[in-house]
């Protein structure tokens, strides 16, 4: 009987930390996988857009022979400007989004793993008390026996 109720209680225990602890560690660790990976992804696409831009404009200087396309050139350049800056407003949205997700999730998985400990903790000390009640009863009983 005794060893039956230590590994009830083992079991009881590893379920806890199961619960508490490692589960929601995971969650969070899978969570931050997932947070890296979209924020690289947004990264390099980001940067092969923008290298590829370089690269064109480099290029395209490259090719003036003349004060009209030297004019051409520059008049490309603005238009090239506003469309970087509108894309660069474009990355730094979708950063800003990601990183928004990420902290909802963080205060969702936050709030979950609190109330699991509180729970835990409730039940762990109802189970302590119960314990309590039931050695003093036992005591009372053996003590009246004698």
């Amino acid at each position: 009987m005794a060893t039956t109720n230590i590994n009830a209680n083992v079991e009881k225990a590893n379920q806890q930390f199961e619960s508490v602890f490692a589960g929601p560690a995971r969650a969070y660790t899978n969570m931050m996988l997932d947070y890296a990976e979209k924020l690289v992804s947004a990264q390099r696409e980001a940067l092969q857009v923008y290298s590829e831009l370089s690269f064109h404009q480099a290029r395209a200087a490259l090719e003036i022979k003349s004060p009209s396309d030297f004019r051409s050139y520059v008049e490309e350049q603005q238009k090239v400007t506003k469309e970087a800056s509108e894309r660069l407003k474009a990355d730094a949205d979708k950063v800003v989004s990601i990183n928004r997700d990420f902290m909802q999730q963080s205060r969702e998985l936050t709030q979950e793993a609190t109330k699991r400990g509180q729970e835990v903790a409730q039940k762990n000390m109802q189970r302590g008390e119960q314990q309590v009640e039931d050695n003093m009863k036992s005591a009372k009983s053996s003590s009246s026996k004698k």
